[in-house]
């Protein structure tokens, strides 16, 4: 019952997001692709304090600061829709949401072998990963109807809404108290850096997230110019191309909850997958056969998202869960705020398709870093000590 809260809470609040995201990136748009890597860089650079959400997520009530942190991001979205502020004061909001946001990463996953018992992770986290597509799959195709129809200030107000309601939910979900007996944060902190830093299992996957998001990431800001630009698509094209990232996403997910697969040949298939839709969008003529292209990425980000969390959760001590999530979140946020920097330049001289070239190669640099280090992992012995 529980993990089911938690699930319907995650649902409507993702379905928020991939609105509220699409909003930004199409208000964003009218400045230029500088400016959309500068608000989707404000929502990534606080993902690089994942470390300390992580600590903060081992020594707090995990349910009242997830809830805290969804009616933070909810004020953030009301104010957005009251101002329609300046890109300034745009990015500036996109960056404090990011801070709430990342508060709820680590929190959201480490709760999740509390609830379910641990035969059980891979579904769980294939169920939450449905959710998750949500973000994708059902949001943009709302959001770029919203900005048609409404502006940006519907979609503002649609997702402070979801947060809200998501934070009732959250509510609902029983007490679940830190493990032992809390240090310092900055000591715990660091704890969690050195677990993930000498863990073969967690600092593989650092590492080979860290790789592929640092391009694959590329595509948030390219695809907007790709559709709208090259295939000249509208608003709502642009959301129902998003949309069907989401639909791989979806997919896969929900092929994953009915099985049991080994987690490492989920993740290098999701890599697989994901190169060869990112490759493909570059080269497709229609806001149609791009599309296309985007569900097989989506599956792969999909399947690349389900085997991380069930590693993350099967190699890491209860007590450490946090603060493992947290750093190897924030290695997935580096790699998107290299992805961010470097996408504005190469869309604007070589052009978005060049750019989906380029993020769809380092899905294989990725493969190379991921493979021998995560099957050298395969059988880890968790360390004695926890702190």
């Amino acid at each position: 019952m529980a993990f089911r809260v938690l699930l319907w809470s995650r649902a409507v609040s993702f379905t928020g997001d991939g609105i509220g995201r699409t909003a930004l990136v199409l208000y964003a748009a009218a400045h230029g692709s500088a400016a959309v890597s500068l608000v989707l860089l404000a929502v990534a650079v606080p993902r690089f304090l994942g470390p300390v959400a992580g600590a903060l997520a081992d020594r707090l009530d995990q349910r009242k600061l997830m809830a805290v942190c969804e009616v933070g991001q909810a004020v953030v979205f009301v104010l957005l829709a009251v101002l329609t502020p300046s890109l300034p004061v745009l990015v500036a909001l996109a960056g404090v949401a990011g801070c709430f946001a990342t508060a709820f990463v680590p929190a959201g996953r480490s709760v999740v072998p509390v609830l379910v018992p641990e035969r059980d992770l891979g579904r769980a986290n294939a169920l939450l990963g449905t959710a998750f597509t949500l973000q994708t799959a059902v949001g943009p195709t709302i959001g770029g109807l919203a900005v048609e129809a409404g502006g940006s200030r519907v979609a503002f107000a649609f997702n402070a809404l979801t947060f809200v309601v998501s934070a009732l939910l959250l509510t609902r979900l029983p007490a679940l108290r830190p493990h032992g007996v809390p240090k310092g944060l900055w000591t715990e902190t660091v704890a969690g850096l050195r677990f993930v830093a000498t863990t073969p299992g967690p600092r593989a996957l650092a590492l080979s997230l860290f790789v592929v998001v640092s391009f694959v990431a590329m595509d948030n800001v390219a695809l907007v110019f790709l559709v709208e630009d090259r295939l000249h698509g509208s608003a709502a094209e642009f959301g129902l191309t998003q949309a069907a990232f989401g639909v791989g996403m979806l997919a896969a997910s929900g092929l994953l909850t009915v099985g049991r697969l080994p987690a490492v040949g989920l993740l290098i298939g999701g890599l697989v997958l994901s190169a060869s839709g990112t490759v493909a969008t570059a080269l497709l003529p229609t806001v149609l056969a791009v599309a296309m292209a985007q569900i097989v990425a989506g599956a792969g980000n999909g399947v690349e998202n389900v085997a991380s969390d069930t590693l993350v959760q099967r190699l890491t001590p209860r007590p450490m869960l946090g603060r493992a999530f947290g750093a190897v979140g924030t290695a997935a946020q580096l790699g998107s705020a290299v992805a961010y920097v470097i996408a504005a330049p190469l869309v604007s001289t070589l052009g978005p398709r060049v750019t989906f070239i380029v993020a769809g190669a380092g899905c294989g640099l990725a493969m190379l870093v991921a493979v021998p280090a995560l099957r050298a992992a395969s059988r880890p012995q968790l360390p004695a000590s926890t702190h």
